[in-house]
Order: structure tokens, then sequence, then C-alpha cells
């Protein structure tokens, strides 16, 4: 089974971090027999490589808790955890079923928040590097326009 997801549309959509598929050669022999694990890792294959911002936030505890309050999820057993992996998100203590039933939207839906925080942080930064910058400008100029008024005469 791979499940596909289609890339965020909008603006900056084409750099935002996003999940593509389930790797289905990473999943447990046992699916599907009588050995089939209650909770495993399911591994899905992201759309680039993670930035350091980003894997923090993915591999923050609350980030998993948020999910699991949100779609749901029982508290009993092992906690759900998010692991970044190269270009892959192990997605540790879930089933197939958990993802389909709104696990996968779930996710999503955090790195497109993600992406829009991060687009946000990234924004302000900017505002702030250009005041700092136009500051340093008006200092030069007062300071040249200071020894443009001094005459030597």
């Amino acid at each position: 089974m791979t499940t596909t997801a289609s890339p965020p549309t909008g603006p900056a959509a084409a750099s935002d971090l996003h999940l593509l598929s389930v790797l289905e050669t990473g999943l447990p022999l046992q699916l599907g027999t009588p050995d089939e694990p209650a909770a495993y890792t399911v591994p899905a294959v992201f759309s680039r490589q993670v930035s350091q911002s980003e894997r923090a936030r993915i591999e923050d505890p609350a980030t998993a808790r948020g999910l699991c309050a949100q779609i749901g999820a029982p508290t009993d057993g092992p906690a759900l955890r998010l692991v970044v992996a190269d270009r892959r998100l192990l997605i540790e203590n879930t089933t197939l079923a958990q993802l389909r039933d709104g696990l996968a939207a779930a996710l999503a839906a955090m790195l497109r928040d993600l992406a829009g925080d991060l687009r946000t942080r990234a924004s302000e930064r900017a505002v702030a590097a250009e005041a700092l910058a136009d500051d340093e400008r008006q200092r030069a100029a007062a300071t040249h326009a200071a020894v443009e008024s001094i005459r030597f005469e």
C-alpha cells in the first residue's frame, strides 16, 4: 500500500516541506498476517531535506501529543513519536489505519502550519534586519553630513 499526497498549492508552496508517500518497503513484513503488530513504525518520504528548525518542531514531543489529541488517538499504549531520518519521517507507534483515518491529514496540516510559521518568522527577521540597515544608513548619512559641514579655512 502506497499513500501519496498532493503537494500544497499557493505562494511559496513549492518549497514548503510536505510528505509525498508512505515507503512501503519500510513497513513490517507481518502486516496482514496473524502476527501483525498492534503498532509499528511507518516511514514516509519528505518532499525535500528537512531544515534544523523544521526538525526541531517535528520531533518535539508536544507535536506528536497535539496530533494525537487532534485525531482522538488512544492515550494508552506507546505514544506516537515523530523522528526525522534524512528525507524520511518515521512515524513510530502508529498503524496504516490511523494514518488513513486522520493522522495523515493531521500531519499534512501540521507541516503546512509549520511552513507558515517559519515564513512568518523569516519575514519578521527580514523586516528587523531592514530596519537595522535603515538605521545604519541614516547614521552614516548624518555622519557624512557632519563631516561635510566642517571647513578648515
